[in-house]
Order: structure tokens, then C-alpha cells, then sequence
């Protein structure tokens, strides 16, 4: 459920579910005593992580792989309690209610309801690296944060497969989709070896008036709603708006330096910056979603994902694609940003290409 559909109880529980660590921590503490034993059973196998900056195509990339039966991700039925899932899950299924599927609040036709995947696992990272959230930005992590990360991500894991059951014969694998992370592929290659990550890449014009229009929106969003604010500050989202707060790539600072996040030149120069760290990114995939939502077979993805191939995941794929929008805003921009960024896009579309 969206922050827009909360009613005054919701509200007032997700008020105590992040007020404190407290609470948090009493129905984690409650779940580990009660269903421990079969969270521990749980498999880490493989993992996959989609991340980009946003508005790449990372949710619907979630979207479609979420269909596949081997993979388990995290729903808006999760929170507010989304480290607990298995025993937050038991306690609210006796209010739980079917929603009707509505557009999300970007207002870029994504329609959502309570069993829709969703990227909730940012609310981990806020306790485990809280020195990393900034006021001025978000800071990169090596691969030295594995082995801290290792522990509390992979306990998670176990908890959400425990709290799901398995709909597949094959091993069940995480499925993720947080946009920070792409700030963290190193650590999450040295705490899961056999992580797929996967970024989308997306045209860097229209990605960044993309962006650049959600930021626009969300500053008149946290205008209007304290709520909405405080929702996205609580499980981490500072992508946009009154709380955005960039990931502190190298040349970052030189970007806020000279850039207001209200132009379009900001965005595009952050796409720069962002897309070059994961240009010196090994083993990861990266995914042309102008190809990829031109042709919606999602087959060659499934298999660098080593996913199996299942007709329903394939169906729908071609059901929920469609190819991504186009802009014609050359002339607002700075000439040079565009250039740096058009050979950039062109060295990571190669890239692409060479996929196995």
C-alpha cells in the first residue's frame, strides 16, 4: 500500500513501527524465537539485485521478474515491519484487504496495489551503515562492507523466503531492487560471490528529465504531506524532492557544486558520474532498456539472471512492456554534458551487447 492509501491507523502504526529501533527489534527479536528454527533452514542461493538511479527501468524490471516462481522479493504488504516478514505477516493477515491496482504516486502509469513488489530493503542499510546517509549525500561502499553486510542481509533473506513458502521446483532466490546499491556493487560482491546484479541503462537525455521531473513532483508531494515525507525518509527512498540526497560518486561534489538539482544539467551530470563508477564495475550485467522494451523477451535475461525459462514469466514480460519513452530536449541542455554523456551511453550500450 502506498503512503497516499494510508488510512489514520496505518499511519499511526508505521509511526511506531519507525519511531524507535525499538519496535523493530521486539518483533525481530519475537520472530527469531518462535520460527528461527525454520528461518535457518532458509537458502542463500545467488541472489540478484537490480539497481540503477532511478527511473531507469528498475521497477519494471522488478515487476516482470517478480512473476518468475523461483524468486521472492519484498511487497508493500511487508511494511511496515519489513525485517520481520514472517511473524508481521501472520499478525496482519486478519486485516489484510485486496486494493484495487492504482498508479503509483510518480504518476508514470506503474499501477500497484498490496501484493506488489516493492524496494523496502533500504530500511537494512539505515541500520546497518547508518554512517554512509549523509546530509550532503550518500557514500559509496567498497567491498571491505561485505563481510558486515553479509550477516543482517542474508538473515533477511532467510526471513522473506521463510515468510513465503517456495511457488517453484527450483532453489529460491532473492530478488532485489534498490536503487542505492548501485553505490554498493563491490560490497555485495564480496558478501554473496554468486549475486547476479543487473543495472538497466536508459538513454541519459531522457533518464535524466526523467528525473528530473520527479524531483519537481516529489518537492510539491512533501509540500503538501508531512506523511509522505516522513514515509520516504523512514525506509530511505532520497532519490527525489525535499529529501533528496545524491550518491557521492567521485565528481559528485563537483556536480552539486556547480549544478542546482531544480535544472536539467544537474540530473544529466549525475548521470555521468553515476554511470562512470559503474563503468569500472566488473561482473555485473547491464541491460539496454531501449532494447529490451522494444522486443519485451525477457528470455536473454533470464538466462545471464541464470533463471530457468518459464511461459509465464516470458507471457508477461511481453504483456507489461512497452517500449520506453523518447524526448526531444536537446536544446536544454548543456551541449558538452550531452556529449560526455552520449559516449558514455554508447560505451556501456557495447557492453551490453557482449552479454552471454
Amino acid at each position: 500500500m502506498q503512503a497516499s492509501n494510508y488510512s489514520v491507523l496505518d499511519r499511526a502504526v508505521h509511526r511506531l513501527a519507525f519511531g524507535t529501533k525499538f519496535a523493530q527489534q521486539v518483533l525481530c527479536d519475537l520472530e527469531e524465537r518462535l520460527y528461527g528454527e525454520d528461518i535457518r533452514r532458509q537458502p542463500v542461493e545467488a541472489p540478484i539485485f537490480i539497481t540503477a538511479l532511478p527511473r531507469a527501468g528498475t521497477t519494471l524490471l522488478l515487476q516482470v521478474l517478480s512473476r518468475h516462481p523461483d524468486v521472492v522479493t519484498h511487497t508493500y504488504r511487508d511494511m511496515p515491519f519489513v525485517l520481520s516478514p514472517v511473524i508481521w505477516g501472520r499478525l496482519s493477515r486478519k486485516f489484510q484487504i485486496e486494493l484495487t491496482p492504482s498508479e503509483r504516486s510518480h504518476s508514470d502509469g506503474v499501477m500497484v496495489n498490496a501484493d506488489s513488489p516493492e524496494a523496502f530493503e533500504e530500511v537494512l542499510w539505515l541500520r546497518q551503515f547508518p554512517e554512509t546517509f549523509r546530509a550532503s549525500g550518500l557514500t559509496t561502499c567498497g567491498d571491505d562492507a561485505g563481510q558486515r553486510i553479509w550477516e543482517p542481509l542474508a538473515d533477511l533473506i532467510r526471513r522473506l523466503i521463510a515468510s513465503r513458502g517456495h511457488r517453484g521446483p527450483g532453489t529460491p532466490r532473492y530478488l532485489s531492487k534498490n536503487n542505492a546499491n548501485i553505490a554498493r556493487i563491490p560490497a555485495l560482491q564480496s558478501a554473496f560471490p554468486h549475486a547476479r546484479i543487473i543495472v538497466p541503462l536508459r538513454a541519459p537525455l531522457d533518464h535524466a528529465l526523467s528525473m528530473h521531473r520527479q524531483h519537481m513532483r516529489y518537492l510539491d508531494i512533501h509540500r503538501a504531506s508531512g506523511f509522505a515525507e516522513a514515509y520516504m525518509n523512514d525506509i530511505g527512498h532520497f532519490e527525489f524532492g525535499r529529501l533528496h540526497r545524491p550518491i557521492l560518486f567521485d565528481g559528485m561534489k563537483e556536480v552539486i557544486a556547480s549544478h542546482d538539482p531544480a535544472t536539467l544539467d544537474y540530473w544529466l551530470a549525475y548521470w555521468i558520474v553515476a554511470y562512470g563508477h559503474i563503468s569500472r564495475q566488473s561482473d555485473i550485467e547491464i541491460l539496454d532498456m531501449g532494447a529490451f522494451t522494444s522486443s519485451g523477451d525477457l528470455a536473454p535475461t533470464l538466462d545471464v539472471l541464470h533463471l530457468r525459462h518459464n511461459q509465464e514469466t516470458l507471457d508477461a514480460a511481453r504483456d507489461l512492456v512497452r517500449p520506453i519513452r523518447h524526448y526531444d530536449t536537446r536544446n536544454v541542455v548543456s551541449p558538452a554534458l550531452l556529449a560526455e554523456a552520449t559516449a558514455l551511453h554508447e560505451e556501456l550500450g557495447d557492453r551490453s551487447k557482449k552479454r552471454t
